[in-house]
C-alpha cells in the first residue's frame, strides 16, 4: 500500500488489491548462502519518500486551437494512453525532456511527420505524428507524458550495514496495470509524516509526508518490494534484530513498527490471525489484526504509506506489511521476510 504523491505530470501509482499500498541486488558478490540463525537486519520503520524514472508513458491525448478549430495530433496518430514512447526519428527517448528535444528540432514547415516506435501491450508499433502549430505560436504533440513516480512507503530493513529492502510489494501503476517498470532507476528519500487521513470502512486512509534528503538508491522493484543501497550512513542504527522464517511464526501476538507522526518509529500492537505455508513467493502469507487502541484511533488501522512496516514477533523480525483489507482497515497482511531477503541474492538455510 503506498502513498500518493502528484508533481507536475507525474502520477504515483499504488497498489490496492483492495487493500493497500528490481532485477538482482548484490549483497556481496554472488548469491549468499547463510543460515537463518546467523542473519541480522536493522529493522525500519521509518516513513520514505520513493522516487523512480521510468520509461516516458503517454498519460493521454489533448486537442489544441489552430486557426480556431480544435486539433489533436497525437489522437490521430493513433497514440493511446499507456503507451510507452521508445524512439522519435531514430533517437532513443529517455526522458520528457528527450521529446522536448525533439518537438525543438521539429520543422514544421517542412510538413513531414514524426516517426515513432511506440510499445503497447509488449508489442513494438511504429506511428507518424504530425506536430501541429498552436494559436499562441506553440508547437504541439497534443500528448500528456510521464517519465517518473514519487509517493511514500516505509523501510523494511537494512542489511550489512549498506542494503535496505522496502515496501513490502511491487510497484505498479494503478492507471497502467500491466506496464512493468523497466530499467528501474531511483531513490529512497527521509520523510516527515505531516498529517494521517484515517481509514474507514471502504476506503483505507493515508499517510501525507513531506520529503528531504536521498538516503539510498533504488536498483530493483520486484514482487517482494524495492532494493537497493543505502547511501547515508547516518541513517544506519546499531539497532539489530534476528529474524524468523515462516515456519516459527506463530498465530498470536506481534508489533508492527511504523512512523504516524513525524519521523519517529513506534511499535503498535497486533494480533497474526491467519498463516499461509507457502512454497512460492507471494505477499499474503501473514494476516492480521491491528489491537492497538492508539493506532486505532489515530489511523483507523493500516493506511497507505505503511507498505514495509517491519512486523516483529518474540524479538525477530518475521516479514512486513503489504496490504489492508478495504472492508476492515484493522485487517492486514504481510509478506514473510525471507522471501525479502532472498530477492537480494541471499539463501537462506533453515
Amino acid at each position: 500500500m503506498s502513498g500518493i504523491s502528484h508533481k507536475k505530470l507525474s502520477l504515483f501509482f499504488l497498489i490496492v488489491t483492495i487493500c493497500i499500498f528490481f532485477p538482482f541486488v548484490e549483497v556481496s558478490g554472488k548469491n549468499q548462502a547463510i543460515k537463518a540463525s546467523d542473519i541480522y537486519l536493522i529493522p525500519g520503520g521509518q516513513t520514505i519518500g520513493i522516487e523512480i524514472q521510468t520509461n516516458v508513458i503517454v498519460v493521454d491525448t489533448y486537442a489544441v486551437k489552430y486557426n480556431g478549430a480544435l486539433v489533436n495530433p497525437g489522437k490521430d496518430a493513433g497514440i493511446q494512453a499507456g503507451d510507452v514512447i521508445l524512439s522519435i526519428d531514430g533517437r532513443k527517448i529517455n526522458s520528457i525532456e528527450d521529446v522536448k528535444q525533439e518537438l525543438a528540432r521539429y520543422k514544421i514547415d517542412q510538413n513531414q511527420p514524426m516517426n515513432m516506435i511506440i510499445k503497447r501491450d509488449n508489442k513494438y508499433i511504429a506511428k507518424q505524428l504530425y506536430p501541429t502549430k498552436t494559436d499562441n505560436n506553440m508547437i504541439s504533440m497534443g500528448i500528456y507524458l510521464r517519465d517518473n513516480i514519487s509517493g511514500i512507503g516505509t523501510l523494511t530493513f537494512i542489511y550489512n550495514n549498506f542494503y535496505f529492502g522496502a515496501l513490502g510489494h511491487q510497484i505498479k501503476d494503478k492507471h497502467f496495470k500491466d506496464y512493468e517498470i523497466e530499467n528501474v532507476n531511483g531513490t529512497i528519500k527521509e520523510a516527515y509524516v505531516i498529517g494521517i487521513k484515517k481509514s474507514v470502512r471502504g476506503k483505507p486512509g493515508e499517510k501525507k509526508a513531506r520529503f528531504s534528503k536521498n538516503i539510498g538508491k533504488i536498483n530493483s522493484n520486484t514482487i517482494t518490494g524495492v532494493y537497493g543501497k543505502i547511501d547515508n550512513p547516518f541513517f544506519i542504527s546499531n539497532k539489530k534484530m534476528p529474524i524468523a522464517l515462516q515456519k516459527d511464526v506463530k498465530l498470536g501476538n506481534a508489533q508492527i513498527l511504523t512512523c504516524i507522526d513525524g519521523d519517529k518509529v513506534e511499535a503498535f500492537d497486533i494480533k497474526i490471525i491467519d498463516l499461509q505455508k507457502q512454497n512460492e513467493k507471494d505477499i499474503k502469507g501473514i494476516k492480521f489484526k491491528v489491537t492497538d487502541e492508539r493506532l486505532l484511533e489515530k489511523t483507523g488501522g493500516i493506511v497507505q504509506g505503511m507498505s514495509g512496516s517491519p512486523i516483529i514477533q518474540n524479538n525477530r523480525i518475521i516479514g512486513a506489511v503489504t496490504h489492508v483489507l478495504v472492508d476492515d482497515a484493522s485487517i492486514g497482511y504481510g509478506v514473510y521476510i525471507e522471501y525479502m531477503l532472498e530477492e537480494m541474492g541471499i539463501e537462506i538455510i533453515g
